[in-house]
């Protein structure tokens, strides 16, 4: 069973970042979707999961429990509309951060492998940098953070 919070942030970003560090270690995911001007849906895979509806980028995070005393990569996916991205935008969208491109699909959208060891803060920073740049709507300047701990 898991329990679910949310909270709003935008350069502020302490109580986000300590939210990110509670799920280390596989006790939870979250999602970040930009807040947008217009009253518009998160962006959702179809029941077939073979394209994406309309709505706003998301990023979520699932982390993953240590296998035999050893600290596993959490998964990073962002789910948006703008097809596949050319490997120099992935890049340029890391901001230097070492995650690797599990995945890149035109519909279900860009999975990355996130480093055990690397800061919540460099995380959160990545997911809000790529929900920005791939938003389709006018953004407000802040961010959801919804948050499942198990």
């Amino acid at each position: 069973m898991s329990t679910r919070s949310e909270l709003q942030f935008s350069d502020e970003r302490g109580d986000a970042i300590r939210a990110v560090e509670s799920i280390a270690s596989g006790r939870g995911w979250c999602n970040v979707v930009p807040g947008v001007v217009d009253d518009v849906a998160d962006l959702k895979v179809n029941v077939f999961g073979l394209w994406v509806n309309k709505g706003v980028a998301v990023a979520s995070l699932v982390t993953s429990a240590p296998r035999h005393g050893e600290a596993l990569a959490s998964s990073l996916g962002v789910l948006h509309s703008r097809g596949r991205l050319s490997a120099e935008r992935i890049t340029m969208l890391l901001g230097g951060a070492p995650y690797s491109v599990r995945q890149n699909h035109s519909q279900r959208g860009l999975l990355l492998d996130v480093p055990a060891d690397t800061p919540a803060a460099k995380v959160l920073e990545v997911m809000c940098t790529f929900t920005s740049s791939l938003c389709d709507y006018e953004m407000t300047g802040s961010w959801r953070l919804d948050l499942y701990l198990r």
